[in-house]
């Protein structure tokens, strides 16, 4: 190579030449390194946090299942309680007809308290601890208490027992309906917990 003669203002010649300059300036920024992933698969990333809302999405609406089947086989102990009310009502004051839902523990001390034709207000003393009970195994069930179900299927389960005594065939299948509906809320209260 030759040498180049130098300006005078460069100083010392160069014993290198420079290379032409491009007609295409190089952008600022640009060269070798880490690309940053966003730039290249916009998709991928994407596809990533849509796919953990989706599946953030999906916990939270299996909460919202698992919620709605506790309450539900909670608020069957509401039922009993308000439908036994009424089939105490309705048996001390004379009427035939009673609900297939109520307790069978409250229908036959009505119907000896009838029978009798006294001690009404043990009758009504005796009816209103067991819809008390109910009512209070409905809120702590409400709560998501898991022995709540238990404690209120078992009992239903043996209140059922005077229903097949009597040969009440429908009673025995609504009482085994609301134990199974309150052994589906309790599966949901330990899934929640």
């Amino acid at each position: 190579m030759e040498p180049i003669p130098s300006s005078p203002n460069a100083g010392a010649a160069s014993p290198f030449r420079r290379p032409p300059t491009s007609a295409f300036p190089r952008p600022r920024g640009s060269g070798f390194g880490p690309v940053p992933p966003t730039s290249l698969t916009p998709g991928k990333t994407e596809t990533a946090s849509s796919a953990r809302s989706r599946t953030e999405a999906r916990a939270g609406g299996e909460r919202e299942a698992l919620e709605r089947r506790r309450r539900s086989g909670a608020l069957w102990f509401f039922w009993i309680a308000a439908l036994s009310i009424v089939n105490s009502a309705a048996a001390l004051g004379g009427q035939q007809w009673r609900f297939i839902i109520g307790l069978g523990i409250t229908q036959l001390a009505d119907g000896l308290a009838a029978h009798t034709g006294h001690s009404v207000p043990i009758v009504a003393a005796v009816d209103a601890a067991f819809v008390g009970a109910f009512a209070l195994l409905g809120r702590f069930a409400l709560r998501g208490q898991p022995w709540a179900f238990v404690v209120g299927a078992i009992f239903y389960a043996v209140d059922g027992l005077i229903f097949v005594a009597a040969g009440n065939w429908i009673g025995v299948a609504f009482h085994a309906f609301v134990v199974v509906m309150a052994l589906r809320g309790l599966d949901a209260a330990r899934r929640l917990r």
